[in-house]
């Protein structure tokens, strides 16, 4: 989608095609929209973040929430938005075997106990080692606010890998 289009859709069109750059938040699609019309994608891009960023911790820490375990297969299916199954399709996390769905499965279950939240990993680019070795890293760490501030930087990281796919310019 080219950034004339964008700026050309109807709040609602715009709503429906960017509300879950941040997963299931249709907020800061909302706010983003009054931004409009943007320079160009980098401009969109910088809206969406900045956006983010005004949030208070506690609504970043929900957005963090809305965010799926990566690698469990029923929720490959059935339980993620569309984006997310493509970005968990694309680095193979559909087909893992019975031992790494294990592995994923502990390890989320770890980490949330841990920390609360899910383990956020932007996971374009990498492949299922890459992200284990991700995981087990960030499983050791002990400092819970460093770990919150990881995911926040992971969830940006996702939601400019997102815009920069949707927009062509």
């Amino acid at each position: 989608m080219k950034i004339q289009d964008v700026n050309n859709l109807s709040s609602e069109e715009f709503i429906e095609n960017f509300n879950n750059i941040f997963e299931k938040t249709s907020s800061i699609a909302i706010s983003s929209d009054k931004k409009r019309p943007f320079n160009n994608k980098n401009d969109m891009i910088e809206v969406f973040i900045n956006e983010f960023d005004d949030l208070d911790i506690d609504s970043k820490k929900n957005i963090l929430i809305n965010h799926p375990d990566l690698g469990i297969k029923l929720k490959i299916t059935n339980e993620l938005t569309e984006m997310s199954k493509k970005e968990q399709r694309n680095v193979g996390l559909d087909n893992c075997t019975e031992d790494e769905f294990l592995l994923f499965n502990r390890m989320n279950d770890e980490y949330k106990l841990k920390f609360s939240i899910p383990f956020i990993f932007a996971v374009k680019g990498a492949n299922k080692s890459i992200i284990i070795d991700e995981f087990k890293r960030r499983l050791t760490n002990e400092d819970i606010d460093l770990e919150i501030a990881e995911s926040i930087n992971q969830v940006k990281k996702i939601a400019k890998f997102r815009l920069d796919e949707i927009i062509n310019e």
